[in-house]
């Protein structure tokens, strides 16, 4: 008879003392920065094109210290948008825009230990809900005239837009090596919402790309820009676009909410559309909740009809 014989192996491991690790840490100052610096390091850092939208705080405050900007302050410039004519939704991408540079500062260990953002302290304002009904016609009119742009990138962005109903960020930020045309997926890792998501495109897209982007270099963006590491922004590209086809007022963000509308009137639920388009079901329950009613009773009807 055979006996195997088992060792356990264990292995001393000494207790640490967390106290006397803290205290001979140093703790690391915040960095002296203005908001104007704190700004534009955050737009190269995150090519999200918030550079624009930022440009008239960073005139009015940008030689404050960063840290010493109020929500007061903050308040008396939103109001004063506002007296001026701009729509409370403007402002609230405003201040949503500054939010997210205090957010990062924050993220990069740039502010004061337990720094507030003075964003925080300020209400946001009601704003009217934006709904946008797009036709298929007038989609496939946007993606056709696109591709005959001068610069054929802009037709990719455009397809991709209106293939996967991406935030322009979450492409514009994008590198090729975030890319797979075989399975035809493109690896958004931090969305809006700060959570992984995949965007799926077509077929007819993954050509396109095929052919305007025969040869692509992993570490480079999508779209990259005349300067290295910053995207295009397409923005004068699209308002072209949107005056030729008829849809002056339309914006880039608009093809997202057709997507939304298109996957719900195809029968998908709200939480999978939520998923799709990495969006708080909330927000999308109370802008399309009624197409996806409409879906449902279509549905009932349906199971109806077949009793």
């Amino acid at each position: 008879m055979i006996f195997w014989e088992i060792v356990v192996r264990t292995t001393s491991r000494q207790k640490i003392d967390l106290a006397a690790a803290l205290a001979a840490s140093v703790e690391q100052p915040a960095s002296e920065l203005t908001l104007a610096e704190l700004v534009n390091a955050f737009c190269v850092a995150k090519c999200d094109g918030s550079d624009t939208r930022l440009r008239k705080w960073v005139a009015a405050m940008g030689h404050f210290s960063a840290w010493t900007v109020t929500s007061e302050q903050l308040e008396t410039a939103a109001q004063a948008m506002l007296d001026h004519g701009y729509k409370t939704s403007a402002v609230n991408r405003d201040l949503s825009a500054l939010g997210s540079v205090y957010r990062w500062a924050k993220e990069k260990r740039l502010s004061p230990r337990g720094y507030r953002s003075p964003t925080l302290g300020v209400r946001r304002y009601d704003e009217p809900i934006r709904r946008v009904h797009i036709e298929r016609e007038q989609v496939d009119a946007l993606r056709a005239r696109a591709l005959a742009f001068r610069d054929r990138s802009f037709g990719v962005y455009v397809a991709l837009l209106i293939d996967t109903g991406a935030r322009k960020s979450e492409l514009l930020e994008r590198r090729w090596r975030d890319v797979d045309l075989e399975r035809r997926e493109v690896l958004a890792p931090i969305t809006k919402n700060g959570t992984p998501r995949v965007l799926f495109f077509s077929e007819e897209t993954a050509a396109l790309i095929q052919r305007v982007f025969p040869t692509r270099k992993a570490d480079e963006l999508m779209f990259q820009g005349r300067v290295p590491g910053q995207p295009i922004s397409f923005r004068k590209a699209w308002e072209t676009l949107a005056a030729e086809a008829k849809m002056p007022t339309l914006r880039m963000h608009d093809i997202r909410h057709a997507a939304a509308a298109s996957l719900l009137r195809a029968g998908v639920t709200l939480g999978v559309a939520a998923q799709v388009l990495g969006h708080d079901p909330a927000v999308l329950a109370r802008r399309y909740g009624h197409l996806e009613t409409e879906a449902l009773r279509k549905a009932q009807e349906t199971a109806w009809a077949s009793t």
